[in-house]
């Protein structure tokens, strides 16, 4: 696909330019061929303003390229015949372009297409002819058609090559925006296969005992159940991308940050001690910023129980909010594993998973970092993962709300 689109785009962009390319070139072409026949004309009047008797007439290089047969028609005969030193015309076929001259109804016009011209001028018995044979040579007509013709192919050569070079940078978002596409759609199909073949499998050994009394089924039942839970949790956190994906923008408003900051810290209390965790915060009173109240509690909620899923030991999980200029920063810290540079740079990848039997165990589905950066970026900011000394730290970085100062009337 990506590759027809890069010979769809080099197509069209060629094309366009060979289309400008040869409009240019003609009309570069009209006005020198102007030029050329005006210079022509020019000459033409001032051949047939020359004097044949006292002067010669092949002395003149505005001549050169010239011929001039003056005929009188009463005697029937041509009484002057200059020529310029220019002048290739075949001597076999002066008389032939002489009578064709002399006998066309027009003063003016071709004996040859595109090399010999002629002009005519009468007057009383006295005729004038005026023989010009160089539109196609190297003073004429013949370097524009080969510059032009020259510029065109090699601008249509550079701009082709320079058309497969920017289509090929201006494409590599979208090939790894399509790979990356490609890839969620195969990841997300798998995730959701998980539960789907454990639900079937459950109702498989349900419907194999029908005499059998809800109670002793109550094993697969409570499976089933808590496989349908993770694939509406998947299914939810999918729809979330989605939406990001197609550009859908929730409402915006003043949030209480440090009120839903200490909500959750109350919240998650009783969890991290149930866990066995020690958990610590700091919260700054006052600190609100411009957004989405449901997006941001769940931006805390996904830092706050991948503390709680991943932590080692006693956790130590401490929590701080506190603004610093323009933004407010939610920091959650726990214990971790050692975790590499090449671990840190893909955290916020969709359905990356350090440990993937580790995860599966602990209920996860890899998205939740991934949704939680994508609410900062939603929200102005973004958030960041730094790790060392044995603790790895998620920061969310979020402007602050400004207030709208209201004129007085």
């Amino acid at each position: 696909m990506i590759s027809k689109l890069r010979k769809k785009i080099i197509a069209i962009n060629v094309i366009s330019v060979c289309i400008v390319f040869f409009v240019a070139v003609m009309f570069l072409f009209a006005i020198g061929f102007n030029r050329i026949d005006n210079e022509r004309h020019n000459r033409v009047v001032a051949a047939f303003d020359f004097d044949f008797v006292n002067e010669d007439f092949a002395e003149y290089k505005m001549f050169g390229d010239i011929m001039l047969i003056v005929y009188d028609r009463q005697a029937d005969q041509i009484i002057y015949i200059g020529i310029g030193n220019d002048v290739h015309i075949e001597t076999e076929l002066f008389d032939e372009y002489i009578n064709t001259a002399l006998n066309a109804r027009m003063d003016r016009g071709w004996l040859s297409l595109w090399r010999i011209k002629y002009d005519r001028l009468t007057s009383g018995n006295i005729v004038k002819i005026v023989i010009s044979e160089s539109y196609l040579r190297s003073s004429g007509i013949a370097p524009y058609i080969i510059t032009g013709s020259g510029a065109l192919l090699v601008g249509v050569a550079s701009f082709w090559i320079i058309s497969l070079m920017l289509a090929s940078i201006a494409l590599k978002p979208v090939e790894e925006s399509w790979s990356k596409q490609r890839q969620f759609v195969a990841d997300a199909s798998h995730e959701l296969k998980t539960p789907l073949s454990v639900i079937m499998a459950n109702t498989e050994i349900i419907a194999s005992h029908k005499d059998e009394t809800v109670e002793s089924q109550m094993k697969w039942i409570e499976n089933t159940r808590e496989e349908s839970k993770r694939m509406a949790s998947l299914i939810a956190d999918l729809l979330f991308l989605a939406k990001h994906d197609d550009g859908h923008q929730a409402q915006f408003d003043a949030v209480d940050l440090s009120d839903c900051v200490e909500t959750a810290a109350l919240s998650y209390d009783a969890v991290f001690y149930e866990n066995n965790k020690d958990f610590r915060s700091e919260i700054s009173a006052n600190v609100s910023v411009s957004g989405n109240v449901g997006q941001i509690k769940q931006l805390i909620a996904i830092l706050l129980d991948n503390a709680n899923k991943y932590s080692v030991g006693r956790g130590n999980i401490f929590m701080s909010l506190n603004s610093t200029g323009k933004k407010a920063v939610l920091a959650v810290s726990n214990d971790s594993e050692e975790l590499s540079a090449e671990n840190l740079s893909h955290l916020f990848d969709r359905f990356y998973t350090v440990d993937k039997s580790r995860n599966t165990d602990k209920g996860g589905n890899g998205l939740g970092l991934s949704i939680a950066k994508t609410i900062c970026q939603n929200h102005g900011g973004d958030l960041n993962v730094a790790y060392g000394g044995g603790k790895i730290t998620f920061t969310a970085e979020i402007p602050l709300y400004k207030v709208k100062k209201e004129n007085n009337q």
